[in-house]
């Protein structure tokens, strides 16, 4: 699957926002802090050759409207983003409650509401792949990214299961075949510490 491209986005977006009556080449402009006006002409055209536009002269205007594809894949990927912002308040509630309980009971809850917090995430780019993934994608994981640094990156710990066996040892096998025998070594013996201590903290 081959995404759009930054800029195209940035200006597919800013059409797909004007609904169905388009915008006009004179409001894009107010894209020109970022972008140069050869640059969104010539990304006006490529969207236009791709069909995710459609031209319409309106006397002496011309307006730029988003296909209708478009327009419902934006509403499919706002509707999504709404509904992370949504899950977070939610999870930001329930933190304040989770941190009055004892420290082990802590971690359980912690790790019950990170992983509904995920499935949500995965459903919504399930729901995202249906409608132009190419645009609403790229978008949704720019949202996502940001969230991992400021709030998940910190968390994840809490929900990622100690490997078994069987994956330790496709990974070591990965590793030796791609960064040979040494490195697969050394990490074959750090991964066994640190199993070795997690079973001696139980």
């Amino acid at each position: 699957m081959e995404f759009l491209s930054k800029r195209e986005r940035l200006v597919l977006v800013a059409i797909a926002q004007s609904g169905p009556s388009g915008t006009t080449y004179s409001q894009l402009s107010a894209l020109g802090y970022i972008l140069s006006k050869n640059t969104i002409q010539e990304t006006i055209e490529n969207l236009y050759l791709q069909g995710y536009i459609n031209v319409l002269k309106d006397g002496d205007e011309i307006r730029y409207i988003a296909s209708k594809n478009v327009r419902n894949a934006i509403i499919n990927l706002e509707f999504h983003k709404y509904r992370l912002a949504k899950n977070l308040t939610e999870l930001k509630k329930k933190v304040e409650d989770i941190s009055k309980m004892e420290k082990q009971q802590q971690a359980i809850a912690f790790k019950g509401i990170l992983k509904d917090l995920l499935s949500s995430i995965s459903s919504s780019i399930v729901s995202l792949l249906d409608e132009l993934p190419a645009l609403t994608l790229p978008e949704y994981m720019e949202v996502l990214e940001n969230l991992y640094k400021e709030f998940l990156s910190k968390l994840s710990p809490l929900i990622q299961e100690s490997m078994t066996e069987d994956e330790i040892n496709t990974f070591i096998s990965l590793v030796s075949k791609y960064r040979g025998e040494k490195d697969a070594e050394e990490i074959k013996n750090t991964l066994q510490k640190i199993k070795g201590g997690t079973e001696n903290q139980r």
